[in-house]
């Protein structure tokens, strides 16, 4: 009898699969990496894919690429132990938190999270917001969710709020004119201003937050997990790291430990429905 692949989860695989590096015969089972849903399918694969060969090339070990459809998809995915390392920061929250531990982070340099409006928007300040459309990447992104709803509430300002599939999708509907103001990364909203020719103006800027880290499952064995974050803290001093950085448009993962993400925690705990 034969099984068909639901289209949804083929076109995933299909999306890494063009991208992917070879795996080894050597290596029964490569290491996955989860990664969180910030940007499409494709452009997740165009950065990683390049990190992923430098980890194997200094490591001797090998990777594999692995989200899911939605974040929820891929924090289900995480909260089941199928990643042996994740990238994201939603492991931090009190449903996750406790099992993977941090190796390294993406960027010395803080994220922050932004509030937007279009540059002709009449909107000025948080309280312009009030019963206004705005869009975040989803209900569970932190900088994008969690820390400009804590804001609002501390602000007492209620908005009418509407979801888009990652950041990307947000600011494309910011751009089209669909809602009156995005939630997002700052260093994101940069870079697709910058690509896509969005003229916007900030009404928000929250504290910094550590940069999203690499974290690490137990099951990995410990001599792995020594390999892959010597690997990745040098990443900014070691010439086979050039494609890699290109790709990621980053000076390269920096040492962090639990406790340079206790603010992200506090956020958290808040319970941002």
């Amino acid at each position: 009898m034969t099984h068909r692949i639901p289209a949804r989860r083929q076109a995933l695989a299909l999306a890494f699969s063009a991208f992917l590096p070879a795996i080894a015969s050597a290596q029964e089972k490569p290491l996955v990496i989860g990664v969180l849903n910030q940007q499409s399918i494709s452009k997740t694969a165009e950065k990683w894919n390049p990190i992923l060969r430098y980890l194997s090339e200094t490591t001797g070990l090998h990777f594999t690429l692995r989200m899911g459809p939605t974040v929820q998809d891929t924090n289900a995915m995480m909260g089941r132990g199928e990643f042996d390392l994740v990238f994201s920061n939603h492991n931090f929250r009190p449903e996750y938190d406790g099992v993977y531990k941090v190796l390294a982070r993406w960027s010395e340099r803080p994220i922050y999270c932004v509030i937007a409006v279009l540059q002709s928007s009449s909107i000025k300040s948080l309280k312009d917001l009030q019963g206004k459309r705005v869009v975040f990447p989803s209900r569970n992104a932190f900088v994008g969710y969690a820390v400009p709803m804590a804001a609002l509430k501390r602000a007492k300002i209620a908005i009418e709020p509407s979801f888009a599939a990652h950041q990307e999708g947000a600011l494309a509907q910011l751009k089209a004119g669909g809602v009156d103001a995005a939630a997002v990364n700052s260093r994101l909203l940069t870079r697709y201003a910058a690509l896509n020719g969005l003229n916007y103006r900030e009404i928000y800027t929250s504290e910094g937050y550590a940069d999203l880290p690499i974290s690490v499952h137990p099951r990995v064995p410990a001599s792995q997990v020594q390999a892959i974050r010597q690997a990745l803290t040098s990443m900014r001093d070691n010439p086979k790291a050039a494609e890699a950085l290109t790709a990621g448009d980053f000076e390269g993962f920096v040492p962090a430990t639990e406790r340079t993400y206790e603010n992200a925690r506090k956020v958290y705990k808040l319970g941002i429905d």
